[in-house]
Formats: C-alpha cells, structure tokens, sequence
C-alpha cells in the first residue's frame, strides 16, 4: 500500500517527484552588494532597487561609482544571476534575471545577488518562481523591520523554501523561454532606441528653435 507524501508546512503539497530545497542549498553564491562611491560620471555602474523591475532594468536609475573605489569582482554582475531588492517598502521582493553579463555593473548594498546551482535550479525558473503571488506573500512573511526600514536580511533569504521539480521540467521550460526572452530584450532595446528618436527630434524641432527665439529675444531687449 504506497503513503502519500506529507504536505510541506509552508507549501503544502506538492507533486510526488518535486522537491522543497532552501534557496541557500541551490546556491553557489548569494549576497549582498556593495556600497558604491557616487560619482558624477563613471564606466562603473552601481544597480540600486530602484532600477530593478520585473522584466526589466531601467538604466536611468543606475548611478555611476568612482573607478577609483575597488569593488570586488564577486559584487559585479554575471549572465545568470537573479538580483532581488532587500530593502524598501515597495521596492523589496522584486526581481530580475540577467540573461547576458552587463558591462561593469555591480550590485549595491540594497540588492542581493543570487547564483543558482543550474543543475539544481535554474535561474529562469526562480525569478518567474519569486514573480508568483505565493512567493511574493512567503517573501513579505520573512521581511523584518518596521515601516520605511524594512529588510530581507541574509539569512532569511537563505532559508527560503524553493519548490523544486525535476531540472528535465525547469531545463525543458527554460529551452521554451529563451525565444520569448530574446524577443522581449530585442523589443526592449527597440523602444529605448525609438525614445531617443523620439526626444531628439523635438529637440530639434521644437526646443532648439524655441530656446534660440527666447535667447534672441533677451538679446534685442538688451540692445
């Protein structure tokens, strides 16, 4: 007569041939960042909470850190690392998955970075896994501190219960994402392109003529 298998304690039950692994366990590395030292313009960039989004990074909130500083290489950004926001009461909890190594990019002391064991837990698989409402609830259930200083500390990160089915089912998924996610970065970088686009032809149409009428005019006033 075959027993079925107890239900966990936080994630109830699941699938015969799934497995619940602390986060920590299907790791190689998992940190926080580092404090940047801001600069006014610099090749070295420094990813804050505010820049993360689900699905994507908004480069304008990345803040330049001075080259001058030595940041050690373990901070810096790789292909494959999940970032996700520690600190903030709105921010915090949000994540993203870097499909490519960015140039120079580290993380700062406000964002923890996540290296997944692929063999274990595939990366494309838990930062859609973090997205879900159960893990945004379970993850707000492991913040502490009080309003405007709450933390996801370290620890508890570490010890976040991780549903974890067969890798052939997360190898399998991530095989089916790739396209979807190349296309979304191809469409991301279109957009920024077309902004730009955008911006610089009212620049020339509309703010440059205007500026030079308004300049022109304090000048006659002078004369």
């Amino acid at each position: 007569m075959s027993t079925l298998k107890p239900p966990h304690p936080i994630l109830g039950t699941l699938p015969d041939d799934w497995k619940v692994e602390k986060l920590i366990d299907c790791c190689c590395y998992l940190q926080r960042g580092k404090a940047p030292s801001y600069v006014e313009e610099s090749e070295v960039l420094a990813l804050n909470q505010k820049a993360v989004r689900w699905g994507r990074i908004e480069e304008e909130h990345l803040k330049y850190h001075d080259p001058e500083v030595e940041i050690a290489a373990k901070h810096f950004i790789k292909a494959g690392d999940v970032v996700i926001n520690s600190t903030g009461d709105i921010t915090i909890g949000r994540a993203y998955l870097f499909h490519d190594a960015p140039k120079r990019l580290f993380a700062d002391s406000h964002v923890t970075i996540i290296r997944t064991i692929a063999s274990k837990l595939r990366p494309e698989f838990l930062v859609n896994l973090l997205a879900t409402r159960e893990y945004q609830d379970l993850i707000y259930s492991l913040v502490t501190g009080s309003t405007g200083q709450l933390e996801l500390n370290k620890s508890n990160l570490e010890g976040l219960p991780v549903i974890c089915p067969p890798i052939e089912i997360q190898d399998e998924l991530a095989q089916l994402w790739d396209p979807l996610y190349r296309s979304m970065a191809l469409a991301d970088a279109m957009r920024t392109d077309c902004d730009k686009a955008i911006a610089s032809l009212f620049q020339r149409d509309v703010m440059d003529p205007w500026r030079g009428a308004r300049w022109d005019g304090k000048k006659a006033k002078k004369s």
